[in-house]
């Protein structure tokens, strides 16, 4: 999509620096980045917002309000802590500004839901990355191979992420675990927690096993999370810092069905970056043996930003839909769940 006369460039604000200035660094290097115009930075660290705005070109502020004061501001990019989010997210469309943020969208299930609401009945959009607001190319594929094959229902689904990171405690809120509920299952399971709901939908039972190995922050490094589906489908996601076995970003996941296997970035064999690419494989029974049925590899996965789709519903008034709600609210109920397990244990 290309800016023309009639779609010209939105002005664009990033909040939240720490996350933010990685964001606007995939924003600009993306086909939509013709899309948004950065006009303006902000954050609570005064001096952070006013490199970050003097390495731009832009205006630098140090309060949401100044943000929301700002009429020539048409987009906020929110890359704040999760927590809390939704109070800021209800003083942004308030404002008449149409809101891009991250996962995790907040870790209260009902503040989650009255802000999505709210936005809907305002006419605001609020678009994240996780779950993202149109299915991506490789879960649109699942579901065609699951109709293609009457592959059945979903039985089981196992989803895998790890990155080797070696983080010091900074005293932000993913050092405490009331804020970052199982630590790395917060911030990298996410993905395949929303990704699993999308497929079998909503949770009944959540149980976490957590440890912590060799990062410095106070939180788990090291997770493993069970589901239990009302659909009868059980799942689990495991979640790491720890593992540094040479793939920077490894994001798999398995998904049983009751004809047949569908493989999701899992194996050594896979020689393709993960973190830039979904490579799917069907494998189904063929008499007494197993054969690979389908495969298909994709440059746009599951988490990825979808700016050309939030421009879109911004210039052509998309209300915000029940179903994408919907799946928000059900993953945030998982982490909410996560956190009550913190509390009483």
């Amino acid at each position: 999509m290309n800016a023309s006369p009639v779609n010209r460039p939105l002005a664009l604000a990033i909040v939240g620096l720490s996350f933010g200035k990685y964001v606007l660094g995939c924003l600009q290097s993306s086909p939509a980045s013709n899309l948004f115009k950065l006009v303006a930075v902000g954050d609570l660290r005064e001096k952070l917002a006013e490199e970050t705005a003097d390495e731009y070109g832009v205006k630098a502020y140090s309060s949401i309000q100044e943000v929301l004061e700002d009429d020539s501001i048409q987009v906020v990019g929110l890359y704040t802590q999760p927590y809390g989010r939704a109070k800021l997210l209800r003083e942004i469309i308030r404002s008449g500004k149409d809101v891009m943020t991250t996962k995790p969208f907040e870790l209260d299930s009902e503040e989650a839901e009255d802000v999505l609401r709210e936005a809907q009945s305002l006419g605001r959009v609020v678009h994240l990355n996780s779950p993202s607001p149109e299915s991506t190319l490789d879960l649109l594929q699942i579901q065609t191979w699951v109709d293609e094959f009457d592959l059945g229902r979903l039985v089981s689904a196992r989803g895998e992420v790890w990155a080797p990171y070696r983080e010091k405690a900074d005293g932000s809120w993913m050092d405490d675990p009331m804020l970052c509920p199982g630590g790395a299952m917060m911030r990298l399971g996410i993905y395949l927690i929303n990704d699993i709901i999308q497929m079998a939908g909503t949770v009944e039972q959540v149980n976490l096993i957590s440890s912590r190995i060799r990062t410095g922050r106070p939180t788990p490094d090291n997770a493993l999370l069970t589901m239990s589906c009302a659909s009868g489908c059980v799942a689990s996601v495991y979640a790491s810092f720890c593992v540094d076995d040479g793939d920077r970003y490894s994001n798999g996941l398995i998904l049983n069905y009751e004809q047949g296997t569908i493989y999701r970035n899992i194996g050594p064999t896979d020689t393709l970056p993960k973190s830039e690419n979904a490579n799917l494989s069907l494998v189904m029974r063929d008499g007494e043996t197993r054969q690979i049925r389908a495969g298909n590899t994709f440059s746009e996965y599951s988490g990825i930003y979808q700016w050309d789709k939030f421009y879109r519903a911004i210039v052509k008034k998309e209300i915000i839909s029940d179903s994408y709600i919907h799946k928000i609210v059900e993953g945030v109920k998982v982490l909410e769940a996560m956190r009550g397990l913190v509390v009483s244990a």
